[in-house]
C-alpha cells in the first residue's frame, strides 16, 4: 500500500505538471485569460482555467490506481472500480461547469442547476449503496452545492486554494488509510498530487489560475471524499476539520454582506483572507497563514478520530472557536496597527 500510494501521488503531480505545460499555452492563445478588475487581487493577465491540468492528473492517477486493482485481485477487483469511476465523473461533470463560466457560455442560473442537479444524483446514488435515506440525500446535496462554491468564492490569491487542497485531501488520505478505507485514500492522493504539481504554476507571479475549471472540480472532489468518509462512519467532526476555515470565511461575509444591505450576487473583495492581503500580507503568505491554520483544526480533530466523539475530546474543538475568532480578526488588528505606524511615521 505505501508503495501504491507513493506512486499514485507522483504519477499525479507529474502528470499535472506535463498537461500544465501543454494546456497553459493554448488557454492563453485561445484567450481564456483573466484580465484584472477591480475585484481582483492581481495586476496581469493571467491564465484562468488552469483547473483543466489538475483534472488531468487526478484522471491519469485514478485509472492508475483502478488497473493496479485489478491487475492484484482480478475480476474481484472489478467491483472496486465503481467508486473511482463516479469520482471522476462527478469532478469532471464540475469542471465541465467551470469551464463554461471561464469561457463565459452559461448563465449563472444555468450553473446553479447544474450544480444541484448534479449533487442530488450523486446523493441519491451513494444513498442506494449505503443505509442513508432521503434526508440524506437531501442534506448531502446541499453540502455539495455548498462546498462547491464556498471554494470557488475563496479562490481569489495565488496558492490558496491549491495548498488547501494539499492539506485538505492528506488529511482525508490520513483519515482514510486510519479507518481501513485504502480506496478512498488512493483517490485522495491522487488529488493532493495534482495540487502539488500545479502549485509551482500559482505561486508567486502566478502562470495560471485554477479559474472555475479547478475550483468547481477540486470543490467536488472535496465533496465526494467527505461524503464517502461520512458514510464508512467518521465523526462529522474529523470530515469538516481542513474545511471549518473555508466555510467560516465564506458565511460571515456573506452575512455580514447581507447585514449591511449589499448585493451578495455583486463581486467583492471583502473575504477575510482579501482583507489580511489588503492589510499588508503578499500573497505566498495569506495562503501559507490559511493551510497552517487547517493543518492546526486537523490535528485538534485527532483525539475524536482516535476516540470517537466522547467527552474527553470535546475540548480539542474548543480551540477551533480561538483559532476562527483569531482568523476574523487579524485583519482588524494588521489595519489599526497601520494605522499607529502611519501617524508616528
Amino acid at each position: 500500500m505505501a508503495l501504491q500510494s507513493l506512486v499514485i501521488l507522483v504519477v499525479a503531480a507529474v502528470v499535472t505538471v506535463l498537461s500544465a505545460l501543454i494546456a497553459f499555452p493554448l488557454l492563453r492563445r485561445a484567450g481564456v485569460v483573466d484580465v484584472p478588475s477591480h475585484r481582483s487581487s492581481h495586476t496581469l493577465s493571467t491564465v484562468r482555467g488552469g483547473g483543466i491540468a489538475i483534472g488531468c492528473g487526478i484522471t491519469v492517477a485514478t485509472i492508475l490506481a483502478m488497473v493496479w486493482t485489478v491487475s492484484e485481485d482480478g475480476v474481484f477487483g472489478l467491483g472496486g472500480t465503481l467508486l473511482p469511476i463516479g469520482f471522476l465523473v462527478l469532478t469532471w461533470c464540475y469542471s465541465a461547469i467551470g469551464m463554461s463560466d471561464d469561457l463565459d457560455s452559461l448563465r449563472p442560473a444555468g450553473r446553479l442547476i447544474g450544480q444541484v442537479i448534479l449533487a442530488l444524483l450523486f446523493s441519491a446514488i451513494i444513498a442506494m449503496f449505503s443505509t442513508q435515506g432521503i434526508a440524506h440525500v437531501i442534506a448531502f446535496a446541499v453540502i455539495g452545492v455548498t462546498t462547491v462554491n464556498a471554494v470557488n468564492f475563496v479562490d481569489g490569491l495565488n496558492g490558496y486554494v491549491t495548498e488547501w487542497t494539499i492539506v485538505t485531501a492528506g488529511w482525508f488520505a490520513f483519515v482514510s488509510s486510519w479507518v481501513g478505507e485504502n480506496d478512498i485514500a488512493l483517490l485522495a492522493l491522487a488529488l493532493a498530487g495534482a495540487a502539488v504539481g500545479f502549485l509551482p504554476f500559482n505561486l508567486g507571479r502566478a502562470k495560471a489560475f485554477l479559474g472555475d475549471t479547478g475550483s468547481y472540480g477540486i470543490g467536488a472532489a472535496v465533496f465526494a471524499l467527505a461524503v464517502w468518509l461520512f458514510v464508512q462512519g467518521v465523526p462529522i467532526v474529523v470530515i469538516i476539520a481542513p474545511m471549518i476555515f473555508v466555510f467560516f470565511d465564506v458565511g460571515l461575509t456573506l452575512v455580514l454582506r447581507l447585514f449591511r444591505g449589499e448585493n451578495i450576487l455583486l463581486p467583492h473583495r471583502e473575504h477575510i483572507y482579501q482583507r489580511i492581503q489588503q492589510a499588508g500580507w503578499p500573497h505566498s503568505s495569506v495562503s501559507l497563514f490559511h493551510a497552517a491554520l487547517c493543518v492546526l483544526a486537523c490535528i485538534m480533530a485527532v483525539p475524536t478520530l482516535i476516540s470517537g466523539n466522547t467527552a474527553t475530546t470535546y475540548p480539542a474543538h474548543v480551540f477551533w472557536v480561538g483559532l476562527l475568532a483569531f482568523y476574523a480578526l487579524l485583519p482588524l488588528w494588521m489595519r489599526r496597527r497601520a494605522q499607529k505606524e502611519a501617524m508616528t511615521a
